[in-house]
């Protein structure tokens, strides 16, 4: 990771650093890191990289989670709901971590599922345990009035929500790191091209910022802020300035949404190639 006043560049790139890291050891401190929702696309992929590198991890897992992405792979898990006080509570009882990552991705708010929720089931344990780090990704909108924002209904929705969670975690004493985005692409973390990146995304502590990120290059920025002592307690925006196009695309969909989320409006035409293609671990 190269750090500037500007932000912090992504040099990680997943099949380096997987292939890197099996042959020497590694250079920081060994985590034990608990990812919620570990099982999933970029939980798993996170999983796959962070043992690669040394460290230990534990996927936080609903009992009816397909595990076959992690098939194979040496992780632990804990089983639970994370929207329930108690399963997280019996499920982390007397265990220890010292990172824990939040992947779980949540587009349709209730009372019984949110990010708030989520937070209040798993910061208080955090903080009883002494957890050094607690990573979230956070919306590009957060602390955003509406009319500043460019989302749709209901995904301002959901980023109002990310907004009140983050103050959860920031009020709690709890160290932190908020990688925030503005928009992941591609829509849906199944989508083939999913693990391709630019390389070329960076993290800014420039908040007005609403910037584009693909997933593959989200998974490297979140690689290098676990276990980093420079990114405990900032608050980032995810940017990358060569996915403009993919963007407005991104954002053409988001004018014609009203209630729902659309992932293809023929009025948009098709996402925009990737500029670069590289690459990523293999999910």
């Amino acid at each position: 990771m190269r750090v500037t006043f500007g932000g912090i560049r992504s040099v990680f790139v997943g099949a380096v650093l997987l292939a890197s890291a099996v042959a020497s050891a590694p250079l920081h401190a060994k985590e034990h890191v608990l990812i919620i929702g570990g099982a999933g696309d970029s939980g798993s992929t996170l999983a796959k990289i962070l043992i690669a590198r040394g460290d230990q991890v534990t996927a936080f897992v609903r009992s009816s989670t397909n595990r076959r992405r992690l098939e194979g792979v040496p992780v632990d898990y804990v089983v639970g709901d994370a929207m329930s006080a108690d399963d997280v509570a019996a499920a982390l009882d007397g265990k220890k971590f010292t990172v824990i990552i939040d992947t779980i991705q949540i587009l349709d708010i209730t009372d019984q599922v949110s990010y708030t929720r989520l937070y209040e089931n798993f910061v208080p344990l955090a903080k009883r345990m002494g957890v050094k780090q607690f990573l979230i990704l956070g919306g590009g909108c957060n602390d955003r009035f509406r009319e500043d924002c460019p989302l749709s209904p209901p995904l301002y929705t959901v980023a109002k929500n990310m907004t009140i969670a983050e103050y959860i975690l920031r009020g709690s004493g709890v160290p932190y790191t908020i990688i925030r985005i503005g928009a992941l692409m591609p829509g849906g973390p199944d989508d083939p091209d999913s693990g391709l990146r630019t390389g070329t995304s960076y993290l800014t502590t420039d908040l007005t910022k609403f910037g584009g990120i693909w997933r593959g290059d989200l998974i490297d920025q979140i690689i290098g802020c676990t276990g980093n002592d420079e990114c405990i307690n900032k608050i980032y925006t995810i940017d990358d300035p060569t996915m403009k196009p993919q963007l407005d695309h991104w954002l053409c969909k988001r004018s014609y949404e009203t209630d729902t989320i659309n992932f293809f409006d023929p009025r948009c035409g098709d996402m925009p190639p990737l500029a670069v293609k590289r690459k990523g671990v293999q999910q």
